[in-house]
């Protein structure tokens, strides 16, 4: 009986199924029974030599199942447009290879959603942590995105859990992104308190919602 993670920063345990995050700028290790992220986080863009990463990116695109994560932040000093010309690169290499995207996104979701529409995208895209309210939740979903969410559920944010309880659960996904001390199974528990339904049936919507996703799942399971 295994969850789906959506995210997280570490190898994953022997109770999910993780989308474990690797950093571009780092070698990548690679596990057949694992799948695995990759690509330039917003907040590295200053520490990196971007286009030897999305070189590597791409040389390394056999071995990863998802682009990302990747996106935009308001709150970092890094320019915006930087940023945006950075995110662009991704989008491309997501769409090109028929890889879903993990969205790193702060303050910036109108901009996200207004980038799938400029670049008419059809890859899935995962916003991760999602912490925005009903309306952007919405707003994001009506444009092919989904939503993942984290550890602002079990502190019991307002908007978060307003989010998940009010939209299309095929769009809801769970993840423990880099808090090493929640597990899968902990925000799968909160998950089925907030939408007053059974763990186990909430396990199985998720796992199916991944596959479709991520095909390879299923050799996995």
């Amino acid at each position: 009986m295994k969850y789906f993670n959506a995210h997280s920063h570490f190898p994953q345990n022997h109770d999910e199924v993780s989308v474990w995050n690797q950093f571009i700028q780092h070698s990548l290790v690679t596990d057949s029974l694992q799948l695995i992220s990759s690509g330039i986080h917003p907040w590295h863009i200053n520490e990196i030599d971007v286009e030897w990463c999305l070189r590597q990116l791409e040389i390394d695109i056999d071995k990863i199942d998802a682009i990302g994560e990747s996106g935009l932040d308001r709150v970092i000093s890094t320019p915006f447009e930087l940023q945006k010309e950075i995110f662009l690169e991704h989008i491309k290499l997501s769409e090109k290879y028929n890889k879903p995207l993990i969205i790193h996104a702060v303050r910036t979701y109108p901009y996200i959603i207004q980038l799938r529409k400029q670049e008419k995208c059809l890859q899935p895209w995962i916003v991760h942590g999602f912490t925005g309210n009903l309306q952007s939740g919405l707003q994001l979903i009506k444009n092919g995105c989904y939503l993942s969410f984290g550890k602002m559920l079990m502190n019991g944010h307002k908007k978060t859990v307003e989010t998940l309880k009010c939209i299309d659960p095929k769009y809801a996904l769970f993840e423990t992104d880099d808090d090493k001390n929640l597990t899968i199974e902990e925000l799968y528990t909160k998950g089925a308190e907030i939408l007053t339904i059974e763990k186990e049936q909430l396990r199985i919507e998720k796992m199916e919602i991944a596959k479709e996703l991520f095909p390879k799942i299923e050799g996995l399971l």
